[in-house]
């Protein structure tokens, strides 16, 4: 039902407020007939502009609507300007911007944009509504109405006004408004001069204190206009908001959304400009008069060259961890292939961040006897970040001759290099390059190559940067990863300790963990090391907690990282990187959601081409490419899904923000990671960014007036009320919430730009969210169920999945009109589409930004199936790169998706989709062929599943790397070189094809098969022969599981045999027709190097090929073991078996953590060694033929479960004594007994043994704190019975028709 009540208040003040202005136009036109000398007088136009025909000095009104200014086109978003305290100063406003409708407010629009506001005329006193993308232009003409005025001239005290002004109150707003729009103008003025004053002085390399302090009142000059731009045009899209809803006569919902004070509140905005532009007058004059400006202007650059000379004979005297790293870069540069040979030279890049030991390897392989054996004349060169081709030659014509002449001129110079290299065979080192510029260095390699007369030589360089790696075009880059913590430590202490001395355990502990913190540096462990030689353990816990102080060379370590930050060409860039310090270090960052933060807070600047998103992209990669972030995950096409900040680069953030900081300098980041106390007001009122863990709905944000990220986790239950408030919200994370429901008033934050709700509790999101016009991000779980005329969000670009409904508002057509869509968009109920003509109207063919598309029918429908006009319809565009189609239940695909091809336009010529990379096609029951697909070049993965009409495979693919085969029920086969034609194949599953009877050739040859997975094909006899031939290159497979395929017979060891030295996980399971297993578990153990999971159950013959072979099996790494003797088991094989299963028990004794064995029934026997399996947490025995276990089980130290399974000749268990080191975790009701960890049983029954005494058991348990076993499970096991009463009753799962 309606809020009566709200409706009626709504009505009540709209009838009151249309009586004032029925009042107030009276009042305006007696003060224009008799009181014209109160009246303000008119400004004249600015100089830069023609008087204005709207304007008319003798009646101050408009001309007629038709002949108005023009009017504002439909409203888009626009990136606002933020401000950073890391770097001085925000991005500058561009003129593009001001272009864009709505990128100020009702109150502003600078003077180039348009020459009079589009809202308010200070003439008339008229409200004019912009035309925009909500109401139309008749519409404008009836809704002139005169603004409300005050009733009252009390103002706050900081308004600007007092009360004896009080007799002027009919024109107080007349005056106010006549000169907001100046003063707006102005401060749009005040801003651009902000701004170039900061940009010229981050170029700059600024040390005098009276700058520094200058610029930083600059700063807080420029977060203060910002605001207040920023909060004019809320109220504008607020009022936009209201109108729209007054119009749908919408009053419950209405009354959901806050009234703004106009009057009050215009009057303050005023004042604050004002004071703004005075406060710059202010500035800017003190500046002047303190010479400030031209300090600026003389400072020297902001990167200076002041990396340290490198040279090729310094002695490295600790080399640790880059062992492997040398001999593969001498063979590199030492044994070129024949075509390599051809070429003038052989370029090499060494890439990694500062501090890394990129110059330290360089010069090991610099020196290595081989190079120098191989290349005549080797040459080292410092390069830096100047970049000068001639300053270059003169280095390497130095380093041939010591005469290098007088001559000054390149044509001199590059001669007399030409001379020094002739017939010469030389190695180039380059170390340290900062040069991204192609044209510098191919005008510097060509000079080079002209010089030189010989062929095969070899360049070197080393650079923190991947673009300047790839500028110089290498044959390999070879990236320098971390040192192990191991490494590190070996470090510290070859420069800690003198002569042969040794560590003292204490010393030692804590610098293992000081080797922790260097994260794989070597440059922090060489300081450290240096640092702690002759200091005391408390020197060292000292270092460990708090680090390196500035004289202890943490400066040093942060001069050299933050070299890559200086050398950072755009500020926004440098305010991007410092933004991360805001997270706690190590903590992983998505990249998404680190460039959706970027966003909020201004540091995007958009172009022509590229919009913020794609900027922030651009920025993520470089930040990657210079190390200042590092890789933490990628997903399954290799792209980086997820970074972090290195501690040390991270400290290097925090002292880029700590430098331009003084005590005044208030906070604008804060990460929380618990809410003890309040935020005091005076912290909280300049965050513009928060990242509150632990908090509760009681939480209050009132007093956060400038708020752009808000990232919320912990107990919440709902989003407090007083996040309504935050008018500058531009982020929103409450994922890792409580939260079920979403308020209505949501809606009023209409500048949000990202929502994140992925929390699979919410339900639904609130209707008024169409509200929210420039929200671009909505990350949402498939079951949150979104609202009607999500279309109106035409700004969205993250939509992950829209579920189309019979309601209006529901229909597929609101994604027509979203046509910023970008990435991933699946498409659900498509059975609720109508046709072809239907499906047209989501425009997906016209939507170039979906990468990702999904498809998919419900399941159970009874209607007509319309699935392929349907899927006509939505053909996409041709830059898709991934396709899922989901229970589509046409005969055939349409053309579009059986030729893999879409028409250029209505009847243009069809067009490839050459981007495609993925495709699935599952639960497509009624279809027989598969699409064609030979024409697809960048065609990685194809899964197929539960395509029950499909006989074969009639198509090719050439370059798949993973391919998925699942429930084709009466598959016969598959392509006959499809093994052949895919040699970069990872990952091959094929599983549920009951009909296939054979797998080709040729699976013995994929060299980069990772992953091998063979399920429920009962069928298959072969998994094809040998290829014969020797194979390229050692294979790097490391799951092989081979499951319930019955009628195999054999799996040849020629081809397993490459595998088994990377194979981690091997599974063989209900392989009952398989014949080979001794001499194949034989072939792999011998060189399972890696081996960590090996299952062999329901196979014939668990057993070596010969007495004694298992002794040479390496199962050292062995994790978990689960073996069955069962199958085909025979008194004359009994012997063979139980060597062999010791024997493995025997190898993987330091190493194995689970253990599951199942044996025979009528075989007395019990693996002896399983006694010295000191790390086994997870015992499990099925139908083991022994009567009573033995008392050494004790001895199984770190044993947490025992499971007991079919062992029905089990008359007990052992003793107490034997178990006496093992906790038994019993109710304390029932013994006593001090329980550690959480006992299972079933109906609170405690497990009994069969012992002589029950007060063994009560006595037992008092006495010792045991520590092990916490759960023991019986199953079908006939022989365990009660010998004596006990204070508890044993529950034992039996057996069916047991007694």
């Amino acid at each position: 039902m309606p809020n009566l009540e709200d409706s009626y208040t709504t009505k009540l003040f709209d009838r009151i407020h249309a009586a004032i202005d029925k009042l107030e136009t009276r009042l305006d036109a007696t003060n224009r007939r008799f009181g014209k000398l109160h009246a303000p007088p008119l400004p004249e136009p600015p100089p830069h502009q023609t008087p204005n025909p709207m304007y008319s000095q003798r009646t101050r009104r408009y001309p007629p609507h038709s002949q108005s200014r023009p009017r504002t086109p439909p409203y888009t978003s626009r990136p606002s300007s933020y401000f950073s305290p890391d770097t001085y100063g925000p991005q500058p406003y561009s003129c593009s911007d001001w272009e864009q409708p709505g990128v100020l407010s009702d109150y502003y629009e600078p003077p180039h944009a348009r020459s009079i506001s589009s809202w308010y005329s200070a003439r008339q006193n008229v409200y004019r509504p912009p035309r925009n993308a909500f109401t139309s232009g008749d519409q404008f003409a009836e809704q002139e109405r005169p603004l409300r005025q005050p009733h009252c001239a009390r103002q706050s005290p900081n308004s600007g006004w007092s009360s004896s002004e009080s007799h002027q109150q009919p024109f107080l707003h007349v005056k106010n408004q006549t000169y907001l729009e100046e003063d707006a103008q102005q401060l749009q003025k005040t801003m651009e001069m902000i701004l170039g004053h900061l940009s010229d002085a981050q170029k700059k390399f600024i040390t005098q204190d009276a700058v520094k302090s200058w610029l930083r009142e600059l700063v807080a000059l420029a977060f203060d206009a910002d605001n207040v731009l920023d909060e004019l045009r809320y109220h504008r899209l607020h009022k936009e908001v209201k109108k729209m809803m007054a119009t749908k006569a919408k009053d419950k919902v209405l009354s959901f959304f806050s009234s703004f004070n106009g009057i009050s509140r215009r009057l303050n905005m005023a004042h604050t400009i004002k004071q703004i532009n005075a406060d710059f007058k202010s500035m800017n004059q003190r500046a002047k008069d303190l010479g400030l400006q031209d300090i600026i202007r003389k400072a020297p650059a902001a990167v200076a060259n002041t990396s340290t000379e490198t040279d090729s004979l310094s002695l490295d005297q600790i080399f640790v961890g880059r062992d492997d790293d040398v001999p593969k870069l001498v063979h590199m540069l030492t044994h070129t292939h024949p075509q390599e040979e051809k070429r003038m030279f052989s370029i090499v890049a060494l890439v990694g961040m500062g501090g890394m030991g990129k110059t330290t390897l360089a010069r090991k392989v610099f020196n290595h006897g081989s190079v120098k054996a191989r290349f005549g004349s080797p040459i080292w060169v410092h390069v830096s970040q100047t970049f000068d081709p001639i300053s270059l030659f003169k280095k390497i014509l130095s380093a041939l001759s010591s005469d290098i002449g007088h001559g000054v001129e390149r044509e001199q110079i590059v001669k007399r290099l030409q001379e020094a290299l002739k017939n010469k065979t030389y190695l180039l080192v380059l170390d340290d390059v900062w040069n991204e510029d192609i044209s510098k260095w191919e005008d510097f390699i060509k000079s080079i190559i002209g010089a030189t007369s010989t062929k095969g030589n070899g360049i070197i360089i080393t650079t923190r940067s991947e673009k300047v790696a790839s500028t110089v075009g290498p044959i390999h880059v070879h990236h320098l990863n971390g040192l192990s913590d191991e490494d590190c430590w070996s470090i510290i202490k070859a420069k800690t300790l003198v002569g042969n001395g040794e560590f003292q355990s204490g010393f030692e502990m804590i610098g293992r963990k000081i080797a922790k913190r260097c994260q794989g540096l070597p440059l922090a462990a060489n300081v450290v090391g240096g640092v702690h030689c002759g200091k005391s353990e408390e020197d060292w816990r000292i270092i460990n907690e708090k680090w390196l102080s500035d004289a202890e060379g943490g400066q040093n370590i942060c001069e050299i990282l933050k070299l890559s930050y200086d050398h950072l060409s755009s500020p926004s860039l440098k305010k991007c990187f410092t933004f991360c310090s805001v997270f706690p270090k190590g903590r992983k960052i998505e990249k998404h959601e680190l460039i959706e933060l970027w966003m909020a807070e201004g540091f995007l600047q958009p172009s022509r081409r590229d919009d913020m998103e794609s900027v922030g992209n651009m920025f993520f990669s470089v930040l990657l490419q210079n190390s200042l972030l590092q890789v933490a995950e990628k997903n399954d096409y290799g792209n980086v899904s997820e970074c972090v900040m290195h501690d040390l680069v991270h400290d290097v953030a925090s002292s880029v923000l700590s430098n331009n900081a003084d005590d005044s300098t208030p906070a604008r980041y804060m990460f929380l990671k618990k809410e003890s106390s309040p935020i005091p007001k005076n912290v909280a009122k300049h965050l513009r960014t928060l990242f509150l863990e632990g908090g509760t709905s009681c939480t209050k944000f009132s007093g956060f007036e400038c708020l752009h990220n808000l990232t919320l986790s912990g107990d919440y239950e709902e989003i407090p009320d007083s996040v309504r408030g935050l008018v500058h919200l531009r982020n929103l994370n409450i994922s890792n919430t409580k939260i079920v429901k979403l308020p209505k008033w949501i809606g009023e934050l209409h500048l949000l730009q990202t929502l994140r709700v992925n929390i699979w509790r919410l339900e639904k999101l609130p209707s008024t969210l169409k509200y929210m016009f420039n929200l671009r991000h909505l990350h949402i779980y498939s079951d949150t169920k979104f609202p009607a005329e999500i279309g109106k969000l035409t700004s969205l670009q993250t939509l992950p999945y829209f579920t189309v409904g019979k309601e209006k508002g529901y229909h597929i057509e609101e994604l027509g009109s979203l046509e910023n869509l970008k990435g991933m968009l699946k498409i659900g109920n498509l059975e609720m589409v109508c046709d072809k003509e239907d499906a047209l109207k989501a425009n997906i063919s016209q939507k170039p930004n979906l990468f990702h598309l999904a498809f998919r029918w419900s399941d159970y429908r009874e209607d007509e199936i319309n699935d392929e006009s349907v899927l006509e319809g939505l053909q996409p565009h041709e830059n898709l790169k991934k396709l899922k189609i989901s229970r589509f239940r046409g005969k055939r695909f349409p053309a579009w998706t059986e030729k893999m091809e879409v028409r250029d336009g209505p009847r243009g010529s069809w067009v490839p989709l050459a981007n495609l990379i993925e495709i699935k096609l599952s639960e497509c029951s009624k279809i027989e062929e598969i699409p064609s697909l030979e024409h697809l070049p960048n065609l990685k993965s194809l899964s197929l599943y539960s395509l029950r009409k499909v006989r074969l495979i009639n198509t090719s693919f050439n370059h798949l790397t993973s391919l998925k085969i699942e429930e084709l029920d009466i598959l016969e086969y598959l392509p006959e070189r499809i093994f052949y034609n895919n040699q970069n194949l990872s990952c091959l599953e094929i599983c549920n094809c009951g009909v296939l009877r054979e797998l080709p050739d040729g699976l013995d040859t994929l060299n980069s098969l990772e992953i091998l997975r063979i399920w429920y094909c009962e069928n298959l006899k072969s998994i094809g022969n040998p290829s014969g031939g020797a194979r390229q290159s050692q294979g790097i497979l490391r799951e092989l599981r081979i499951t319930e395929c019955g009628e195999l017979m054999e799996l040849p060891c020629q081809m397993l045999e490459p595998w088994a030295p990377t194979v981690e996980d091997l599974e063989l399971e209900a392989l009952g027709g398989l014949k080979n297993l001794p001499r194949l578990i034989d072939s792999l153990a011998k060189s399972s190097t890696r081996l960590a999971i090996l299952t062999i159950i329901g196979v014939p013959k668990l057993m070596a090929a010969s007495i004694g072979s298992v002794e040479s099996w390496d199962l050292s790494s062995l994790r978990r073991l689960e073996i069955d003797v069962s199958v085909e088991w025979s008194r004359e094989d009994s012997v063979g078996i139980a060597e062999t299963v010791e024997g493995m028990l025997q190898r993987c004794c330091n190493s194995l953590t689970r253990l599951q064995l199942k044996g025979v029934e009528n075989w007395e026997w019990l693996p002896q060694s399983i006694q010295y399996l000191t790390s086994v947490s997870v015992l499990s025995l099925e139908k083991i033929g022994v009567e009573e276990l033995p008392q050494w089980l004790g001895n199984l130290s770190s044993l947490t479960r025992l499971f007991l399974r079919n062992c029905n000749k089990l008359m007990s268990l052992p003793s107490v004594d034997a178990l006496k080191h093992l906790i038994i975790n019993v109710n304390q009701s029932h013994l006593g007994c001090e329980s550690k960890r959480k006992f299972t049983y079933v109906d609170r029954t405690t497990p009994v043994f069969e012992l002589e005494r029950r007060r063994d058991i009560e006595n037992g348990c008092r006495r010792h704190t045991f520590v092990g076993l916490s759960s023991l499970e019986i199953y079908h096991s006939r022989g365990i019975y009660q010998k004596t009463e006990m204070p508890f009753q044993l529950q034992i799962e039996r057996p069916q028709g047991s007694k």
